[in-house]
């Protein structure tokens, strides 16, 4: 099962409008800001290793992406989930020219390195079932949707 103590109905917004990647960070930052789970310049971060270790995966219909920062700008760890309004361009996963229509965003903030390799497995494991992508990408309620994540295996 997920960690669901990381995964909070306040954190999941089903209709974020950017137009790339930075954006997102910014919007992403403020809100994480906001709430007080992480620094001031995380977006910063999350840029710098996006630029190194690219985050998205090729699943169907959409690609999804799952940046992370160290764990030097988390203050309380969380899971973020994002599904934009519509997709923008974010670059494959151990690549650097590959580019893919992302929707959906699960940002991932650890303040240690321990834990996250299980919930990145979960979570890679869960983006290859396309029934349940459909699923992410219809529900229009932050419950339901919150609850199909929380029953990832």
């Amino acid at each position: 099962m997920m960690n669901t103590e990381m995964l909070r109905k306040d954190l999941i917004d089903l209709n974020m409008e950017v137009k790339n990647s930075d954006e997102f960070f910014t919007q992403i930052t403020k809100k994480l800001v906001d709430k007080g789970l992480v620094t001031e310049d995380y977006a910063q971060g999350l840029i710098q290793r996006e630029k190194k270790y690219p985050t998205g995966l090729p699943t169907q219909p959409y690609a999804v992406a799952i940046p992370h920062a160290d764990p030097v700008y988390i203050k309380e760890q969380f899971i973020a989930v994002i599904r934009l309004k519509d997709s923008i361009k974010w670059c494959e996963m151990a690549t650097d020219d590959v580019w893919h229509d992302v929707r959906l965003i699960f940002v991932l903030g650890f303040k240690h390195d321990e834990g996250h390799i299980e919930v990145l497995q979960t979570l890679v494991n869960n983006f290859q079932d396309p029934s349940l992508m459909e699923k992410l990408l219809a529900s229009n309620c932050e419950e339901e949707f919150l609850n199909l994540i929380k029953e990832m295996k």
